[in-house]
């Protein structure tokens, strides 16, 4: 079994509370069907996307169309940076499948559930009448291919998402900037100014596979924060990854693909944790303007301790994704107000990771806050607590550690809890979206109000999902911005 595969039959685990269902996942066909003819600009995006998050859940795809080569190229792609196999990704026609998505056209006679998607621009569709324009903007068709995929999840999962009284979406059709709020955008030239991202993770590679595909000259200055190297495991939802990419730096891989990408923009990689990043960077100057992509509300609350004049923030919790922007400065909530510790638990997130795996708490408080992995003595003490094999978790981050223990029935957590859960590809990718459309506009002048939106993946997006955030008076982070902005 490939690492990706057993990061989504963790993840199916974390939803359902069902190991049995991974195995669904080696005997379900997926159609994907595109015009006769050359797609548009925006149905090759869509087509693009679709297959990003599509081959790194599902190992069984037929591709038919005009643009069924190139698709399965890039299936293929998909599929291998995960380890996976791709010997079930085929140019073929050969019914019957479990569900049919349309790439802005109808499907041929089948008995299969059929998802018609479209996209233009800001504009993304599902439905009958979905087609696709000749806008080079990639925000619409990520969109539509990120809805596409968790419809098709739903429709394969339909029984055991019945209690979640989330029918499928029959049609549906939208412009991204009303979702968020950001009616004024245009697709034109994107000045980003000074931007730190913390943590280049799954949500934040949907972003930035936004950004590196922008028709338009971005520049500004990025510095990529993160000291994990891409591994297996990660092509299960990272998109864009390569399978040449496992082994190097995150954040060196990435910012190659933006400088290529867009010559005017300077990207720095920096292969370490944020705490020291910022300890050798000086706190003279402010952060301008962090994006977290953190994989922990700890890591949040480390970033938020930095007090960045704006903060951008994206995350997935089980069947939610959400994204946010913050100005504490003008009053509103800052990235802490989100994660403000809770009071009332008996311990606290290194009590609890004490408790579980053994390790002291002084031990616990360092691979936390560097993100390192662990040694071969420490993966012994966790492995002789729960009777397993330690080869397995040497050199893994502790947040890495906890997900297996889960997946193998070691250790019982709710299925909330975030230190087990692992996303899908299209939730990642709806969740740096969000991200992306948060950053566009605080740096396009947007009002700075603190915000956040949230979307429940197999439901409807709305506009109405998106909600002032007010500062809270017990958080420690507004508390220090006060003081600095009265000294």
């Amino acid at each position: 079994m490939s690492a990706a595969i057993d990061k989504n039959a963790q993840a199916l685990r974390a939803l359902f509370g069902n190991d049995a269902l991974a195995s669904r996942l080696a005997s379900t066909r997926v159609a994907v069907v595109t015009p006769p003819n050359q797609l548009p600009a925006a149905g090759r995006l869509l087509g693009a996307a679709l297959v990003e998050v599509l081959a790194r859940l599902w190992p069984n795809i037929d591709l038919q169309g005009h643009q069924a080569e190139i698709l399965l190229d890039g299936a293929c792609a998909a599929a291998k940076s995960g380890g996976g196999a791709t010997e079930g990704f085929r140019v073929q026609w050969q019914p019957p499948y479990d569900v049919v998505l349309c790439v802005g056209c109808d499907a041929p006679p089948t008995d299969a559930p059929v998802i018609r998607l479209g996209a233009d621009g800001w504009g993304a569709s599902l439905g009958s009448d979905a087609t696709c324009g000749a806008s080079e903007n990639p925000v619409g068709p990520a969109l539509a291919a990120a809805l596409g995929g968790a419809q098709a999840f739903r429709r394969i999962f339909s029984g055991e998402l019945a209690g979640m009284e989330t029918p499928p979406i029959e049609a549906w059709q939208g412009d991204v900037r009303t979702l968020y709020g950001a009616e004024g955008l245009e697709t034109g030239a994107i000045d980003l100014g000074s931007v730190t991202f913390f943590g280049v993770g799954a949500v934040t590679h949907g972003l930035l596979w936004l950004l590196e595909r922008w028709p338009s000259a971005v520049q500004g200055h990025l510095s990529l924060v993160d000291q994990d190297r891409l591994g297996t495991s990660n092509g299960q939802r990272y998109a864009g990854l390569q399978a040449e990419d496992v082994g190097q730096y995150k954040v060196k891989v990435m910012a190659s693909r933006l400088q290529a990408a867009h010559p005017s923009l300077a990207v720095d990689s920096h292969p370490v944790d944020l705490n020291r990043y910022c300890a050798s960077r000086g706190f003279e100057q402010p952060l301008e303007r962090v994006v977290s992509g953190l994989d922990s509300a700890e890591a949040r609350r480390q970033a938020a301790l930095k007090l960045p004049v704006h903060t951008v923030n994206m995350w997935t919790a089980g069947e939610r994704v959400g994204a946010g922007r913050y100005s504490p400065m003008a009053g509103g909530a800052c990235l802490a107000c989100e994660y403000l510790e809770k009071m009332d638990k008996p311990v606290d997130e290194v009590g609890e990771l004490h408790q579980q795996t053994g390790l002291l708490p002084h031990v616990i408080r360092r691979l936390l806050d560097s993100g390192c992995g662990l040694t071969d003595s420490e993966a012994q003490t966790v492995a002789a607590k729960w009777q397993m094999p330690h080869g397995q978790f040497v050199g893994q981050p502790l947040r890495s550690v906890m997900p297996v223990l889960c997946a193998t029935g070691r250790l019982q957590l709710d299925s909330g809890t975030e230190t087990v859960d692992v996303p899908f590809a299209f939730a990642s990718m709806l969740a740096g979206i969000a991200g992306f459309m948060m950053l566009l506009k605080d740096t396009q002048g947007a009002p700075t109000a603190s915000e956040g939106w949230s979307q429940h993946i197999f439901k409807r997006p709305s506009h109405r999902e998106l909600h002032r955030r007010a500062s809270r008076p017990e958080c420690v982070c507004c508390s220090a911005m006060s003081s600095l902005l009265t000294s």
